[in-house]
């Protein structure tokens, strides 16, 4: 048989899944930054796109991994029913061809015998 195609929506959910742990992480580092602000942490860029945009930015890629997850699992079962469809007609295919040798086996022992 050939090799299975790689299912792009499970690549594509690897590197969603990896930039929302990123994400997720900054996240709760810029809230103990604004619950614990001490006098030597300065204010950065990435703080404050984290604290003006951070619930969205999550909110977002919360939803790709959502779209990513349900467009994986279509793919699989659309790629499983091709594979167990090609199977049934492989064991058809085979059933057929040995019943039918099996069958003329069968008569030509029969008649031999007669």
């Amino acid at each position: 048989m050939p090799r299975p195609r790689t299912n792009p929506f499970t690549v594509l959910l690897g590197i969603v899944g990896i930039a929302f742990t990123l994400t997720a992480a900054s996240y709760c580092v810029s809230v103990l930054r604004g619950v614990r602000p001490t006098a030597l942490a300065s204010a950065h860029s990435f703080d404050a796109l984290m604290s003006g945009h951070g619930t969205a930015i999550l909110a977002g890629e919360l939803l790709l991994l959502a779209i990513s997850t349900a467009g994986s699992i279509a793919v699989d079962e659309l790629g499983h029913r091709k594979t167990r469809r090609l199977l049934r007609e492989e064991r058809q295919r085979r059933g057929d061809d040995s019943g039918a040798s099996a069958a003329a086996g069968a008569e030509s022992a029969g008649a031999g015998g007669s």
